[in-house]
């Protein structure tokens, strides 16, 4: 053979392993499971409670907190907060009053007959804060600030803030603890009754308008409740912030807002630590708009849109610091996995849902926390409802995207939980709800389960 094709073969030869190996990177797991904690409805009242986490911080004492909604006799919703002790080992464990291992404790808000629901938590200085919603008892529905003790789970204090409306309705959807101990808080309020479908991956407010409120240090580290904010800013052309963030430098604050069209459109707005508005941005190549990072870089958006199939596909879009789209990615129909998931293809796209929740700063770059699957099968045709029902993606997974801060897949992780020795077959759905980053650099999920709910952790 000529010496140039031999040259010629080697470079291409060469070429192929480094095609092979970037995407071999890409598809495997970089990192692995340090411990994973699960529990069922008898965490939270009861087998029938179908308890769902939306949102988990890690606290100062190295536990972990969870938040979220279980079903209440009434069949409606009520909120709850429960901790996991700092003191588990780094394994997989089933957490139970009848096990070796079970929470600290397990804190119920609501009513029979009433929705309220906790879609946030904060912790700081041996305090618990969570924020949600409460119904009262005229059957309207308010936000709902709360303080417990870390140590006990005992409530400290807790309050309602109401629409100016006294018959409109809202909530507190996020809020964050602020660099000078103060706490920030957005939402939606004066939404017309029964228009408030839900919060976080169970639905989006349909009206209502956005809403930012400050309490100071004193204020939320007294032994009463505040009864007003410090001071308070209502966000024209949005229904609900839905996430926000402080500046890496302190100087103000970035939200993440829910648009008032039809369909709603990503909202980015940028206000002053007095709460001034220095700039709002649209983002229409973004698609559903669920959390922020506010990084050194710029702000990272995590959601999803629908894809030219019809499905729907992870989304993260890159805004500058001075309130410019930068770009926009798109990400999903992760193939392969473990157990009946191994040996997939790509699927039909417009069966495969890719639908992200929370965004973290992570390494150098970020991560999504998105769950994947098949909604359902039913309304599609004869043909492809056969399909879709073979399908073994009907079970969801938990999707896990790390990106550079260019937007560029470092890698990416569709897995399932399963109890050691269960057969290939038995796997719950499973969905990555919240994403966070540990104090010692781990990368914490909370996990949605068919059974329950849990919080995964990789190292």
């Amino acid at each position: 053979m000529p010496i140039q094709h031999v040259i010629l073969l080697q470079k291409i030869i060469i070429t192929a392993l480094m095609t092979s190996l970037s995407s071999y990177t890409l598809a495997s797991d970089l990192l692995r499971e340090k411990s994973f904690f699960v529990m069922d409805g008898s965490c939270c009242g009861g087998e029938e409670t179908d308890p769902h986490a939306v949102h988990g911080i890690e606290t100062e004492t190295g536990a972990f907190i969870l938040a979220g909604k279980i079903t209440d006799q009434s069949r409606m919703e009520d909120g709850f907060i429960i901790k996991i002790p700092s003191s588990l080992p780094d394994e997989k464990i089933f957490l139970h009053e009848e096990e070796e291992f079970n929470l600290d404790w397990f804190v119920k808000f609501g009513n029979v007959n009433k929705r309220d629901g906790i879609n946030a938590v904060a912790s700081s200085r041996g305090s618990v804060f969570a924020g949600g919603y409460a119904e009262n008892k005229r059957g309207v529905i308010d936000g709902y600030l709360v303080r417990l003790d870390e140590r006990s789970g005992n409530i400290i204090w807790g309050r309602s803030f109401p629409s100016k409306n006294k018959n409109r309705e809202g909530a507190i959807e996020t809020f964050i603890q602020t660099s000078d101990n103060g706490i920030l808080i957005a939402g939606v309020r004066n939404s017309r009754k029964g228009t408030l479908e839900g919060f976080k991956s169970y639905g989006n407010p349909v009206s209502g308008d956005a809403y930012v409120m400050y309490f100071s240090e004193k204020q939320i580290y007294s032994e009463i409740a505040p009864e007003n904010p410090t001071w308070e800013v209502e966000i024209k052309e949005a229904l609900s912030v839905k996430h926000l963030a402080e500046m890496p430098d302190g100087h103000g604050y970035v939200l993440a807002a829910h648009g008032d069209g039809e369909p709603a459109e990503a909202k980015v707005l940028k206000i002053a630590a007095t709460g001034a508005l220095e700039w709002k941005l649209n983002v229409r190549e973004h698609g559903e708009l669920t959390a922020i990072a506010a990084t050194p870089k710029g702000y990272f958006l995590s959601g999803h849109k629908k894809d030219r199939s019809g499905g729907i596909d992870a989304s993260i879009s890159m805004i500058s610091k001075a309130g410019r789209f930068i770009w926009n990615k798109t990400f999903g129909n992760p193939s392969g996995g473990e157990s009946i998931f191994s040996g997939l293809d790509s699927g039909d796209r417009k069966l495969i849902y890719d639908e992200c929740w929370g965004i973290t700063q992570f390494g150098n770059g970020l991560v999504l926390a998105c769950g994947t699957g098949i909604e359902e099968c039913v309304e599609l045709s004869d043909s492809l409802r056969l399909i879709c029902e073979r399908d073994p993606r009907t079970t969801w997974r938990s999707y896990l995207i790390h990106v550079d801060f260019s937007g560029n897949l470092v890698w990416q992780r569709a897995s399932s939980f399963m109890f050691d020795g269960d057969e290939d077959d038995n796997v719950p759905s499973t969905a990555s709800e919240w994403v966070f980053t540990t104090a010692n650099g781990d990368l914490a999920s909370v996990v949605d389960l068919g059974f329950g709910m849990g919080i995964e952790v990789l190292r």
